[in-house]
This record gives C-alpha cells, structure tokens and sequence, in this order.
C-alpha cells in the first residue's frame, strides 16, 4: 500500500512549530498548539514528524540551518569579514520581526530550558551554538590568513566571544530598545576598529 500525499507544506509547518516553540518553550508548547499553528491534524503530524520530541528535533534542525546559512551569507556578502561580523549583529539589535526582541533567541531559550531538564536536548541546543562558534572560528581564521585581520589575533577566543556576546545581546534585547542595543554592539565590537 502506497504511502498517502502529504497535503501540506512541510517546510511552512516547519517554521510555524518553530515559532511556538521559541515563543512557548518546548515543554509549554502543546500539541494542539503545534497542530494548530501547523494547520495539519494529529495524524499527519505524527506520520510526517512523530512526536513532539522529534518534531522538535527535527524543528531545531531546520532552524539551525538557516540560521547557519545566514551567517555564513553574511560572510559573503561582506567582502571585509568585519563588516559582516557587524551586519549580524547590528542584525541582532534591529531584526526585521520587530517581534523577535520579545521572543529573545532560539538556542538560548532553549538551553535554558532544557539545561537540568532533558540533558539530550539540552546537548543539541548547545552543539548548535558550537556551531555557530566554529563558522565565526573559520571566517577569523580565513580573514587572518588573508590579512583582514591583525596575524596574532586568538581567532578561537575571538569566536567564543562572540558566541558569548550574542548570547547575552539576545537576553538583552528583551530589556532594552534597538538604539540602546546598537550602543551596545557598537561597544562590544569595537575590537574590529583596531584590527
């Protein structure tokens, strides 16, 4: 017996219980919540995505993907790897969902959840961070190599703090407004003025 047709959008499914979990968390995130944002009905969520639990998975998954592809776009869009470290955190400060400063950020909403909760999920939040850290980590490296960047720069401490100022400018998004944020980054980058 053939498999039925699936009938919706996964990828739109996938951004909506994207964006119940990253405003509810994933244990206040219901599956009728999840089935009412997806617009699908509990039988094909549970084909097409299984549980919640794997639903989320697989919903951290697409997530990190295109968060990592932006990063990296940013990169290549700018020429000056500087430039591009600033357009993704000016980014941060002035995203274009002005609703996206209440719902802080993904990952970390997500590690602080799952953090003494569920250590699985709480190991995937993390390791997609360490993603993060290690495109920064290349793109430093790579500048280095090409002169962008001054020769004795610790290309590896400079990712993790990076890593380490994202996560707190995503906390603080929920405080403060885009013009205090861009003072903000402005401080915290300002290492790239002397490099």
């Amino acid at each position: 017996m053939s498999g039925r047709y699936r009938e919706f959008d996964e990828e739109a499914a996938l951004a909506q219980a994207a964006e119940v979990f990253w405003i509810k968390g994933y244990e206040s995130a219901s599956t009728e919540d999840l089935l009412t944002a997806m617009q699908i009905n509990k039988g094909s969520m549970y084909h097409a995505f299984g549980n919640k639990r794997t639903l989320f998975i697989k919903v951290f998954e697409w997530f990190s993907a295109r968060f990592i592809r932006n990063i990296k776009d940013a990169f290549v869009t700018n020429v000056d790897p500087r430039d591009a470290i600033r357009a993704i955190f000016y980014g941060v400060a002035n995203p274009p969902d002005p609703s996206a400063h209440a719902k802080g950020c993904f990952y970390v909403n997500i590690l602080g959840e799952m953090t003494g909760l569920d250590a699985d999920l709480a190991e995937i939040a993390r390791q997609k961070l360490l993603d993060v850290e290690e495109v920064f980590h290349r793109e430093l490296l790579k500048a280095r190599r090409n002169g962008m960047m001054p020769a004795d720069i610790n290309a590896s401490l400079l990712a993790k703090y990076l890593v380490n100022f994202w996560n707190g400018l995503n906390i603080s998004r929920r405080m403060y407004n885009e013009k205090e944020l861009k003072h903000l980054v402005d401080m915290n980058l300002r290492f790239l003025d002397e490099a």
